[in-house]
C-alpha cells in the first residue's frame, strides 16, 4: 500500500520502454548502455580536463531543466506489484511551481478513484474505493509512503527533471551515445545515463547510501519519447521500478501536456470517509 500510494501520487515520478499492460512491463538493466562491451582504453586525460568535462556536462544537464509556472498533464497509467496489477488507469496532474501538486486517478467505468493535493507542508488524499481520507504533514510523509522525499523532489520527478543530482561526480564512463556516471549525497547514491549529444536524461537510479540497510531501497527511472514544447524537452514516457522487499513497476504515458495555463486545484474533504 505504501509504495502503491506513492507511485499513484507521482513517485516518481520518479525508469523504461514497455507497453501499457503491467504484466508486460519489462525491466531494462542499468545502465542501459552495456559498457562492458566498449573496448577498454587507457584514459590519458588530465585531472583538469576531466574536471572541465564534468563541469560542462553538469551545466548541459541543468540547462535542460524544465522550468514552468504551471503544468497540466494527462497520462495513461499502469501499475504492477508482486500481488496486484492495474491496467487502463488515467491520471491527471496539475502543478503550480513550488506551491501545489494536484493529482486525480480514474479507472474505467467507475471514474475517479483517488485524488491528492500536495503542498510543501501537507499531503491530502482520499480513496473513493476504500472511503479513506489521508491528511498528513509532509514531515510525516516518509512514514506514510516508505520513501523519503520532499515537495521539490516530487515536483522534479513529475515534470521530468533529474532528482538527487549533485556535483560529486565519480565513476564516469563515456560512449559515443551515452554518458554514465554516479554521484552521492548524505543519504543516497545516484546513477545517471544521459545522451552524449544533448545531455537529456535517459535513465537514473537512486539507492540508499547505507549498504548495510536491512531492506535497501532503490528507484530506477527511464525517460523517453521526448517532445519539444515551447523550448522545453519534455519526456512523455516514463518507466519506474521501485525495489525494497518486493518490486513495484509503473508505466506513465503522457497523452497531453500544457505549460503556463490557468489552473484550479479543487479538493473537498468527504465527511463520511475514515481518516487514516
Amino acid at each position: 500500500m505504501k509504495k502503491t500510494l506513492l507511485l499513484l501520487i507521482g513517485i516518481a515520478g520518479l525508469a523504461f520502454t514497455a507497453c501499457r499492460h503491467p504484466k508486460k512491463l519489462s525491466r531494462n538493466t542499468f545502465p542501459a548502455t552495456d559498457t562492458s562491451r566498449v573496448a577498454a582504453h587507457r584514459d590519458t586525460t588530465s585531472a583538469e580536463e576531466r574536471n572541465a568535462f564534468i563541469s560542462n556536462m553538469l551545466k548541459g544537464i541543468r540547462s535542460n531543466n524544465i522550468d514552468f509556472n504551471t503544468f497540466s498533464g494527462r497520462m495513461k497509467l499502469a501499475i504492477e506489484t508482486d500481488s496486484k496489477s492495474h491496467n487502463n488507469l488515467t491520471a491527471t496532474i496539475r502543478m503550480k511551481k513550488d506551491s501545489i501538486i494536484w493529482i486525480s486517478v480514474s479507472a474505467p467505468i467507475i471514474d475517479e478513484v483517488m485524488r491528492a493535493v500536495i503542498t510543501p507542508d501537507s499531503l491530502k488524499l482520499y480513496n473513493r474505493i476504500e472511503k479513506q481520507l489521508f491528511l498528513k504533514r509532509m514531515a510525516d510523509a516518509e512514514e506514510l509512503l516508505g520513501v523519503p522525499f520532499d515537495f521539490k523532489t516530487l515536483q522534479d520527478l513529475l515534470i521530468g527533471n533529474p532528482v538527487y543530482l549533485t556535483d560529486s561526480v565519480y565513476g564516469l564512463v563515456k560512449t559515443p551515445s551515452v554518458i554514465s556516471f554516479s554521484c552521492q549525497n548524505a543519504r543516497f547514491v545516484s546513477l545517471f545515463n544521459v545522451f552524449s549529444d544533448d545531455y537529456s536524461l535517459q535513465q537514473s537510479k537512486v539507492m540508499d547510501a547505507d549498504s548495510t540497510a536491512a531492506n535497501k531501497r532503490s528507484c530506477e527511472l527511464t525517460y523517453g519519447d521526448y517532445a519539444r514544447v515551447a523550448n522545453r524537452k519534455f519526456p512523455t514516457v516514463r518507466r519506474i521500478f521501485v525495489e525494497e522487499k518486493s518490486v513495484t513497476k509503473v508505466a506513465l504515458d503522457f497523452t497531453r501536456y500544457d505549460f503556463d495555463v490557468p489552473l484550479t486545484f479543487p479538493f473537498s474533504t468527504p465527511a463520511s470517509y475514515k481518516r487514516m
